[in-house]
């Protein structure tokens, strides 16, 4: 029962909207990827992004929501584990 309430303190549901980016950027290979959720409207960075379900090239350049859960690290961005993703109509 313990191990699972740690589990819920370290790694919490998000969901969140952008352009999917594959960046070559040194800090996201401290984060193990390369690929971004881009915020337009922010003009930042939202997640740096992974994924086990998914190949991020299919999709870069492309507007989506996705889903996952997202775990601190410790550093400036949470990465975000993506379960889901959908594709914006206006693409």
């Amino acid at each position: 029962m313990v191990a699972s309430e740690k589990l819920a303190m370290t790694e919490q549901q998000a969901i969140a909207r952008g352009v999917i980016r594959r960046e070559e950027m040194p800090f996201l290979s401290e984060y193990g990827t390369a690929y971004v959720l881009y915020d337009e409207e922010e003009d930042a960075y939202s997640y740096p992004i992974k994924s086990d379900k998914y190949r991020f090239s299919e999709y870069v350049g492309l507007r989506a929501e996705v889903s996952g859960p997202v775990s601190e690290v410790g550093r400036e961005l949470a990465v975000m584990n993506v379960t889901h993703i959908q594709l914006s109509p206006d693409r």
